[in-house]
């Protein structure tokens, strides 16, 4: 086990090794149909549990910050990353298989572990988790839609849902998880009261990027041309996150984060739909990038954080894959209801119904409630939504990027 003097070159060590893995994974990602969390989660598992190299105990102490840093990051991302233009063009078909099988999914899952598990969640509990996993993750969805592409030549189109589903269904887990967490965290309160609390943390914080976000874009508008326009943004990021949470409440911060960034790289139509016709220039393609670069650096950390600190048992897998199971059986009847309702082509069908599967925001999202409740008030176990959403996470990048593809080829083709 690595501490002391060693530490801090082992440490370094640690981050240059999970660079290189997080960028050779990618690399080879054509190849191997495994995206770099899966590897990542791996070194990170080797090293903690299995080989004990580095102490959990360390990186308690760096838990805090890396968990504010990620999610900040993951949420800004999440939304300089939404153009509302072109989400509105096939916004029902999207928004309709995203909200439906959200829903579906995290009621599911909710009301099987409450009912099954009784001691180990309650109804909000295994809803929180369902929510987590309730919504397709874009982590690898471009890349098997690339595969298929390949052989398949109108699938681009036919890709054009699923894509736009992924980028639709991070901010939906987002409220979604920090507004039960809220309801978890306050059983003091009635459900109206409660309601009323979250919608107000919603609503003031939503509030509040998009008036930073209107306001930093003015800010970039000035400063258009010159250096370091994207380390700015970033610089105002984190205090606006904690502002957030200090004015909206807990649970502000990543609603703020992503409306300030979605702000920032909409700021035409979110102006004209406030009634100004004012011009501003914002560098979004260089945005994006910048925080591309950033979000590869913290996520790659993050995931081998969380392979070093996560705890797997027999118990934990057998749920998790009772889990996916539920996950896949809503989401091929969803699909299928939802795309005989708003005339999905065939092939939108086939790839709704096997494609679907858990990625980068499953992951930030499990950490969530140790990170608000550190006392361990509401939460007794607050290490099980990361402890399961390790192993979902594992099952449904390797089934559907193994099976995923195979099975639509076969359909796309006898069609």
């Amino acid at each position: 086990m690595v501490g002391g003097e060693n530490f801090v070159e082992s440490f370094l060590l640690l981050i240059s090794a999970t660079l290189f893995l997080s960028y050779i994974s990618n690399l080879f990602y054509t190849k191997t149909r495994i995206p770099d969390i899966v590897w990542l989660l791996s070194f990170g598992y080797l090293l903690g549990p299995v080989l004990n190299f580095f102490d959990f105990e360390i990186f308690e102490k760096l838990f805090p910050m890396l968990i504010m840093v990620t999610v900040s990051i993951f949420s800004f991302d999440t939304g300089i990353n939404v153009d509302i233009s072109t989400v509105m063009r096939s916004v029902i078909k999207a928004l309709t298989l995203t909200v439906v099988t959200f829903i579906a999914v995290t009621a599911v899952v909710g009301f099987s572990l409450s009912f099954l598990l009784p001691d180990m969640f309650s109804l909000l509990e295994g809803m929180l988790l369902g929510a987590m996993v309730g919504g397709l993750g874009g982590i690898s969805v471009t890349g098997i839609l690339d595969q298929l592409k390949s052989l398949i030549p109108f699938i681009e189109d036919e890709g054009t849902v699923l894509n736009l589903e992924s980028t639709l269904s991070d901010p939906v887990k987002v409220v979604a998880c920090v507004t039960l967490i809220q309801m978890i965290m306050s059983p003091g309160l009635g459900l109206e009261d409660g309601m009323k609390d979250i919608l107000f943390t919603f609503i003031v914080s939503a509030i509040f990027g998009i008036a930073v976000g209107l306001l930093w874009a003015e800010v970039l508008n000035l400063l258009w041309g010159r250096p370091f326009n994207y380390m700015m943004t970033l610089a105002a990021l984190f205090p606006i996150y904690i502002a957030s949470e200090a004015v909206a409440g807990s649970g502000g911060g990543p609603i703020t984060a992503l409306a300030f960034g979605l702000t920032i790289t909409n700021y035409r139509y979110i102006s004209r739909r406030l009634g100004s016709s004012r011009k501003v220039r914002v560098d979004k393609r260089r945005i994006r990038e910048f925080n591309q670069e950033i979000a590869f650096l913290i996520k790659a950390f993050f995931f081998v954080y969380l392979g070093l600190t996560v705890s797997l048992s027999v118990e934990y897998t057998v749920i998790a894959l009772g889990v996916v199971a539920l996950m896949l059986g809503v989401r091929y009847y969803v699909a299928s209801a939802a795309g005989g309702i708003l005339n999905f082509s065939f092939g939108e069908r086939v790839l709704s119904r096997l494609i679907f599967l858990q990625g980068t925001s499953a992951l930030v999202l499990s950490k969530l409630p140790i990170y608000w409740d550190t006392e361990r008030i509401h939460f007794q176990n607050p290490e099980i939504y990361s402890n399961l959403c390790f192993p979902i996470v594992f099952i449904t990048i390797i089934f559907v990027s193994i099976l995923g593809p195979v099975l639509a080829k076969r359909q796309l083709r006898n069609s």
